[in-house]
């Protein structure tokens, strides 16, 4: 008989859990001397069993090792309880005991009783161990005892980047009008990423603030939505808001210092990290975030508690901080011999800069002049299109390495933004089992990223490669580009990083984005192009047989282009010069090779303008240099551009050019003989353009060929490989 009758024993739990309430603590070494008594009453009183109450309270007091301890004599002796092995499971896991929290559950799941709950928990830990169809298996029978559980399919498609089936079974969820808001979020997240419908992306958001109560209770959930759409002010705002009412709510409390932690102004919302640390026990992941911040105010002499009292730290942020201390610290290792060169890309989807990428890994890996050269990929799969440019490679899936984001992550990249920092972990860890002398990396923001790790991982030489103007003008609503200022600054203050862009007008942007003029680890490379997949067909037949799967006939003026249906390309602006074109020329065809988030959108706006029948949208194509010298004008209606390819490739093609004057655009072409510019940004002026050409047969014949070897002579590949290998073979000085 223990010392303490079961009454007793409730009363110094019901104790020990209100100082908890009302202190954020209390006495560790008290709880644990309850467990043996606590473990005596279990036994003889299975009712209100007092095993799982004693292990919350010691996780909430921090004892998460203690919790450990504990639970495994409490499954001994009640192998078969479910709240104890799932504690017994999230306590392991947290303590890193991945493994062991699967041995617990995983019998339990067997049974054909197992709970909604635990078939989902383990359902996470399959993922966690790489068993994707198991993990699948267990939500789906999660799913079928709670609808509620759906989510856990959703997410995990997501997760493994199964976007399609994720998709299709958010569409299937939200035929239901009686979503928990968990699940409606993951429907719109789903839906928001990976449809082509706007008006479908429109309907998830709005069914999912339908599905969200009023208020405060809510609040939660829009901040976290608005969080998926990068607007972090809206959603801070949004959670400030409800605290004003509730000012205490341990929710509300940590999903502020969540927001905090993403946005990255620590040293500013230090008293929102603070008053959070001791509301942590049931949130591991912003527990891990939060000693990761703590870590970083160490490196700078301080505190979370300093930070939170004086503004002596406010200047500390994440993710420019972090670049200012690698910067500060780093210094080139002798960590490579000779020249082996490392390129690092997101991916080789259907893009012109990760084109660039594909045709550059193979001219450099047959160059000759690097001891060997890896190509270094994010994600490369066929099932998400990811591997559209491989055959370009001139090397086999299994020859790339595909870097595992998988890992621990250690400081200083455990100090950046989550799906950052894995990418920089995954670089930096790769780099230091290759070791290589030169690091090239491709498109912000992994060139960033990537120059992060290499310069931690003491790499010799880094290049940058941007293929656009400076970033903040591509996606001038977003808050991320106006952060990597202060990174770029870090980065290329040491002499050893140098920054390749693609147009001189790239450069002088970010030039003077950077105030760095007239630095001398800047340079302008241009794109370089296959002349043997680029040709002009000048035969009147082979080229009228080209149009006639579009059903164009020889008379008909056939004006394209191919892009990215996106916002910064300006596709409904497209359509509308269009239009005026035909106002004028209604024997005129129109063709737009490519896909995006704005296809269907312009699919809409062409039915809605009445000419549906004078377009044609094929959609992306591989045999863009079979397609191209069917035309008779291309046409590009960008707001930003840097060094269009596409631009270079109609030229080769024999096909004139017509484009705002806007970037790099004006390196493309020669202005009156190859192409025309236009000045301004209006509908009207690019439709007069395009009408001044097609009222000029002998211009657009002269054109035609003048642009042939303009491009060919300017953007050959043999040039801007060798201008690249020479920049990457510069020996940098390396003092600091």
């Amino acid at each position: 008989m223990p010392e303490l009758s079961l009454t007793e024993l409730r009363a110094r739990l019901d104790a020990a859990e209100a100082d908890l309430d009302k202190k954020g603590a209390t006495d560790v070494d008290q709880i644990r001397r309850l467990t043996t008594a606590t473990l005596y009453w279990a036994c003889q009183s299975p009712e209100g069993h007092p095993a799982p109450r004693v292990a919350r309270l010691l996780v909430r007091a921090g004892a998460n090792d203690a919790a450990v301890e504990f639970l495994e004599r409490a499954h001994a002796l009640f192998p078969a309880n479910g709240p104890i092995a799932l504690l017994l499971a999230n306590a392991s896991a947290n303590a890193g005991k991945q493994s062991r929290a699967l041995e617990v559950l995983e019998p339990l799941a067997d049974a054909s009783d197992a709970s909604a709950a635990l078939l989902a928990r383990v359902a996470e830990l399959h993922f966690g161990h790489g068993n994707i169809e198991e993990s699948l298996r267990l939500h789906r029978r999660a799913a079928v005892l709670d609808g509620d559980r759906r989510k856990g399919v959703i997410n995990t498609l997501m997760a493994a980047r199964r976007g399609d089936e994720a998709l299709q079974e958010a569409r299937e969820a939200m035929l239901d009008f009686a979503l928990d808001p968990a699940t409606s979020f993951a429907c719109y997240n789903t839906i928001a990423r990976f449809s082509k419908e706007r008006s479908e992306i429109e309907s998830a958001r709005a069914h999912l603030l339908t599905d969200l109560p009023p208020g405060s209770e809510g609040a939660i959930w829009r901040a976290r939505l608005y969080r998926s759409e990068d607007d972090l002010e809206a959603a801070i705002a949004e959670v400030n808001s409800a605290l004003a009412d509730r000012p205490t709510d341990s929710e509300l409390l940590r999903e502020r210092a969540a927001l905090a932690l993403a946005q990255g102004y620590w040293g500013r919302d230090a008293k929102s990290l603070l008053a959070v640390r001791s509301l942590l026990a049931d949130a591991p992941d912003l527990r891990v975030r939060l000693s990761q911040a703590e870590a970083l105010f160490e490196a700078f002499g301080g505190s979370i508690e300093k930070a939170a009292r004086s503004h002596d730290f406010s200047h500390i942020m994440s993710p420019e901080s972090i670049f200012e201390t690698v910067a500060g610290s780093a210094r080139p290792r002798n960590v490579a011999t000779g020249s082996g060169l490392v390129m690092i890309a997101h991916s080789l989807t259907a893009g012109g800069a990760e084109r660039v990428v594909a045709t550059t890994f193979r001219a450099l890996h047959e160059s000759g002049r690097f001891d060997w050269v890896k190509l270094y990929l994010i994600d490369l799969s066929p099932h998400n299109g990811t591997d559209f440019y491989l055959p370009l490679v001139g090397a086999a899936a299994s020859d790339i390495v595909v870097l595992n984001r998988t890992g621990p992550i250690e400081a200083p990249f455990a100090w950046l933004p989550q799906d950052n920092a894995a990418t920089a972990q995954a670089i930096f860890n790769r780099l230091q089992e290759d070791k290589p002398a030169i690091v090239h990396a491709s498109l912000e923001p992994l060139t960033l990223f990537a120059g992060l790790a290499a310069l931690h991982a003491g790499v010799p030489r880094i290049v940058l490669h941007t293929h656009n103007m400076r970033p903040t003008a591509l996606r001038p609503e977003l808050a991320a580009p106006r952060r990597w200022r202060g990174c770029y600054e870090a980065l290329l203050g040491r002499k050893n990083v140098a920054l390749v862009g693609v147009a001189g007008a790239a450069i002088r942007d970010y030039e003077q984005w950077l105030d760095l003029e007239n630095a001398s680890n800047l340079h302008v490379v241009h794109n370089g192009f296959d002349a043997g997949v680029f040709r002009p067909v000048r035969d009147a037949a082979a080229r009228s047989a080209l149009r006639t799967p579009y059903g164009v006939p020889d008379y008909a003026p056939l004006i394209g282009t191919a892009f990215k249906f996106r916002q910064e390309k300006q596709p409904l602006h497209w359509v509308d010069a269009a239009c005026e074109v035909l106002k004028q020329r209604p024997d005129a065809r129109f063709v737009m090779f490519g896909d995006g988030e704005l296809m269907e959108d312009t699919r809409r706006h062409i039915e809605a303008k009445g000419v549906k029948a004078n377009f044609i949208l094929p959609g992306l194509v591989q045999d863009l240099a079979q397609r191209l010298p069917a035309l008779d004008l291309f046409v590009l209606s960008s707001a930003s551009e840097a060094l269009p390819n596409v631009m270079l490739e109609a030229q080769a093609c024999g096909v004139p050019v017509i484009a705002r004057s806007v970037g790099g655009i004006s390196e493309t072409m020669s202005n009156g003989v190859t192409g025309m510019l236009v000045e301004d940004n209006t509908l009207q002026s690019l439709a007069d353009t395009i009408l001044r050409a097609l009222a000029d047969p002998a211009w657009m014949a002269a054109a035609s060929r003048a642009g042939e070897d303009f491009v060919r002579r300017r953007f050959s590949p043999e040039r801007m490989v060798t201008k690249l290998t020479d920049i990457l073979l510069t020996t940098p000085d390396r003092a600091a």
